[in-house]
């Protein structure tokens, strides 16, 4: 499918009306200010475009439509604003009240675009227009509008669904520009007074929070750098999405979000409170979702909050407005033949903060200093010694891109529920390459040129080569951006040390040139290890293997081979076998992907435990006795530990020959997989 742009101008000033302005100080009971929400009917069908084959599929639905009315009188002056469109949803207020922007199609086979309403009551003008769907539009400081957007044509980390990336149409620009870089889907972003944007990011690598991962508030200014953990990439609940400042005058430092443990109608949960500033604040429920299940919120000026909601003892009504004040719920306005979300009230606010931006486009590359990556305030982690990290590695993420009629995805049999696997890896981790590996200073300071727009990770090597620390999100920086880090998941309200670090008194080391990058495979680097040092005697030989585990590339054993066998051959499947009641999020009976420190792989290669247990409960006894047989060499046991600690993955993601793995002499069947995970049969 080409590529197809349509940009409408954004226009320099917009109309204000006396219509849609109000005093911030008028009595709820009597505000002027306008409110608009979405009427979703009762009984509707899913959308029908590359929406419904992504995580956000439950927020949308055909039939949606957008209406208006007063606040202190919905009843008599309910408007629809959008008579004409098949789908109409996700109104957002500019701050000023003077405009609202949303998002709709007036064909079903066509993505949904970005419109606005220069005056409420008057005709939409489309403001954005490309060939794969946008949502949850917002007014970016300074003029464009940021959205979310499947223009990428990625797929998420573990497959099944595509990912959502949040871009920017900034006045002047032809296409958009695209602002996040996760693998995984990035939405619902909301402007904050000081400028930043706080949104939803699924953060989904490797086998972490497995097997779907967990959702983090993160932060970005409005160029898209600066990336930053808000609050919730180390714990649960999954859902985190919605996210609202409250306080009579939006200045607090509390955020309210919606939270779930799964997929929900409308995204609907639990409404929690925390500290915008402090990563690792509790959380407080407003709103249990045993009490009502909360889809959306609206904080209004009072320092009230107006809820799209529904009672939980009632599953068969719809979502209607509710009014939450101080831990009291009232009904607000409830049509029975519709469900009520996504309120927004067009009540002036001061404009958000204008930030400067470091970005220069065409410029191929960023830096990264970080002030000391021994340093720490994670509670759940400590500080490392001085001294204890030989080097700093930088992972660049390749995710894996949606080509049609190609086989991309494939279901493990045996494992519904769980991610996806494709040629690269059965592992979750997506195509990886180390940009390079650096000494720190003797102050734990690095100073580094990287490239730009690209998906980012470190890990922190110790003095045996395993990786002691591995960063579970990805982060990027953007083109001449200056990216610098106190540590790991510093405390935004504690200072760093004031000193100058000693990596940044000399010129950053260049990790921009693509002819150093390299990464470890199963089907490069190790299966020719494990065929000439492994699969030559009787020990992992079929049909009876004397270790119980067949190591040959290409032929099977039987049912005890790996479900995953038929995809990759034996020994990678074998080697990845899971273990009965041994949680992924751990890892699997030989390799711990991303851990190869903890992995009995690399303890039966040592001879010898490299870690304490990695957990009280007994998965089965550690293989700590040296493999029978001369020690492998140093190189080549630095390729087990990195392979491992790259996730364990079988390809670079370019499929040798055919996909799935071709096994001689034995019938495989595959199922191609569609996005949303099911087969053509």
């Amino acid at each position: 499918m080409g590529k197809r742009f349509q940009v409408v101008g954004i226009p320099a000033c917009l109309v204000v009306t006396a219509a849609m302005l109000g005093s911030v100080a008028a009595p709820a009971a009597a505000q002027p200010h306008p409110l608009a929400f979405v009427q979703a009917p009762r009984s509707s069908s899913p959308i029908n475009t590359d929406l419904g084959r992504s995580i956000l599929a439950s927020r949308y639905s055909s039939g949606m439509r957008i209406v208006a009315a007063e606040f202190g009188n919905v009843a008599r002056t309910l408007r629809v604003l959008t008579e004409g469109f098949v789908t109409a949803t996700d109104p957002r207020f500019r701050h000023d009240g003077s405009s609202l922007i949303f998002v709709g199609h007036r064909a079903a086979d066509t993505p949904l675009e970005v419109w606005e309403f220069d005056t409420l009551y008057g005709k939409p003008s489309r403001r954005v227009s490309i060939d794969m769907d946008c949502v949850n539009p917002i007014y970016l400081p300074g003029g464009g509008i940021g959205f979310a957007s499947l223009l990428g044509r990625e797929y998420e980390e573990h497959g099944g669904v595509y990912s959502f990336s949040l871009f920017a149409q900034n006045q002047g620009s032809e296409i958009p520009t695209r602002l996040s870089f996760n693998p995984s889907s990035d939405f619902d972003p909301l402007v904050l007074p000081d400028g930043r944007v706080l949104y939803s990011s699924w953060q989904h690598v490797g086998n972490h929070y497995w097997p779907q991962g967990t959702m983090a508030l993160m932060l970005i200014n409005a160029d898209g750098t600066g990336v930053f953990p808000a609050t919730g990439n180390h714990r649960g609940p999954w859902l985190k999405r919605g996210a609202k400042v409250i306080g009579k005058t939006g200045g607090t430092d509390e955020i309210a979000f919606i939270t779930a443990e799964n997929v929900t109608e409308f995204g609907a949960g639990s409404l929690m409170v925390t500290s915008l500033n402090d990563p690792f604040a509790s959380y407080r429920t407003l709103v249990p979702a045993d009490q009502y299940a909360v889809a959306d919120l609206a904080p209004l000026p009072d320092g009230r909050l107006l809820m799209s909601a529904r009672p939980s003892n009632q599953p068969s009504t719809t979502f209607g407005l509710y009014i939450y004040n101080e831990g009291e719920i009232t009904t607000f306005y409830d049509d029975p033949e519709f469900h009520e979300l996504l309120p927004t009230i067009g009540a002036p606010q001061s404009s958000p903060e204008r930030r400067i931006s470091t970005v220069v486009a065409g410029t191929s590359y960023g830096y990264i200093a970080i002030l000391d990556c021994q340093e720490t305030d994670r509670t759940d982690q400590h500080a490392l010694k001085p001294g204890a990290v030989r080097s700093v590695r930088v992972i660049e993420g390749r995710p894996v891109t949606y080509r049609e009629g190609q086989v991309t995805f494939l279901s493990p049999p045996g494992r519904e529920g769980e991610p996806l696997v494709h040629s690269a890896s059965a592992t979750g981790y997506i195509p990886s390459r180390i940009l390079g590996e650096i000494p720190p200073a003797s102050d734990g300071s690095v100073y580094l040129k990287v490239p730009a727009d690209r998906p980012l990770r470190i890990q922190l090597i110790d003095e045996e080569g395993f990786a002691a620390k591995n960063e579970r999100a990805w982060f990027w920086v953007r083109p001449n951006e200056r990216r610098v880090c106190i540590g790991c998941h510093e405390n935004r309200e504690l200072s760093p040390p004031n000193r100058a670090p000693l990596a940044t008194r000399r010129e950053p080391t260049d990790l921009t040139d693509p002819t150093l990058w390299r990464t470890v495979t199963f089907r490069d680097d190790i299966m020719p290890i494990v065929k000439k040092t492994c699969a030559t005697t009787d020990c992992h030989i079929p049909p009876y293997p004397t270790a119980a585990m067949n190591l040959t590339p290409d032929h099977l054993s039987g049912r005890k081979n790996s479900p995953l066998a038929d995809r990759f051959g034996p020994a990678y499947a074998n080697l990845l076998a899971r273990f009965e009641n041994k949680p992924m999020s751990i890892g699997g009976r030989r390799v711990h992907p991303g851990d190869a420190r903890s992995s009995p792989l690399l303890w039966m290669l040592y001879g010898r435990a490299l870690a304490k247990q990695y957990a009280a409960a007994p998965f089965g006894r550690p293989m700590v006795e040296a493999h029978p047989g001369p020690m492998l060499p140093a190189a080549q046991l630095e390729l087990f530990r990195t392979w491992v600690d790259l996730g364990a993955p079988y390809d670079d993601g370019a499929a040798p020959g055919s996909w799935p793995h071709d096994i001689p002499n034995d019938e495989t069947i595959a199922l191609e997989h569609k996005p949303d995970g099911r087969s053509d049969e």
